[in-house]
């Protein structure tokens, strides 16, 4: 509807702009197969409203994409193509093993630069960030990571996944030197919950909880600053 009588300047305007048409946009994501039926992993921000998704394999092949599940806490959603045949795949390894100072590989679409490889080493292995929730831990790492290469693999020295490339820590919107993957162990869990029951199920606390701190330890006369503490308790 117009603007009523009395309308504000801004209101006009806001106006005016909605009746102007959208033009459409793209983004260039990464993923990887993980079964040769076609199922991908990829980041949920890579595919959050998407209304098309286009799969484009190494090969040059470009395959509709179809949204199996998403999980919005570890930032994982899975993907089906129907290539009519057997595809290649990539193996999770263990990311429970690795140790910091482990030569990686970060591969992915920085800039839509695709089959892009970056070399590195894990600096953390785990690491919180402050744009996940609480007990979610990261693999930090060294090996470039830029917008594009979201929901590509980390891989070991094996080139087994060992975590999914999700985040970085920025202060120009490009690679400073600090990037997060998602352990390998965590992303394979949501994978096979999605396959299974469509979302991944966990369970309710109805507390929030928070690490102890050294200055929590000396208020509450704890011998260590270990364990967790109570901040709040959800109805």
């Amino acid at each position: 509807a117009p603007p009523a009588e009395g309308a504000t300047p801004d209101d006009i305007l806001d106006f005016f702009r909605r009746q102007l048409p959208r033009r459409p946009s793209s983004a260039v994501g990464s993923g990887f197969i993980v079964d040769r039926t076609g199922y991908i992993l990829t980041n949920y921000h890579v595919v959050e409203d998407a209304s098309r998704i286009t799969v484009r394999l190494q090969n040059g092949e470009e395959y509709l994409g179809k949204i199996i599940g998403t999980d919005e806490e570890t930032d994982i959603a899975v993907l089906k193509i129907e290539a009519g045949r057997d595809l290649p795949t990539v193996s999770f390894g263990d990311s429970e093993a690795i140790q910091v100072g482990d030569w990686v590989l970060a591969i992915g679409s920085p800039f839509g630069l695709a089959q892009s490889v970056t070399a590195g080493i894990i600096s953390q292995t785990k690491c919180e960030t402050p744009y996940a929730c609480v007990f979610q831990k990261f693999i930090q790492t060294d090996a470039a990571i830029n917008r594009g290469n979201s929901g590509g693999p980390l891989l070991n020295m094996k080139g087994e996944v060992i975590g999914v490339n999700s985040q970085i820590a920025t202060t120009t919107g490009d690679f400073n030197g600090i990037g997060f993957a998602l352990p390998a162990k965590e992303a394979a869990y949501v994978y096979q919950q999605i396959l299974q029951n469509g979302k991944v199920r966990r369970g309710y606390l109805g507390v929030n909880l928070d690490s102890v701190k050294s200055e929590f330890a000396k208020v509450y006369g704890l011998t260590e600053a270990k364990g967790a503490i109570v901040t709040d308790v959800r109805d």
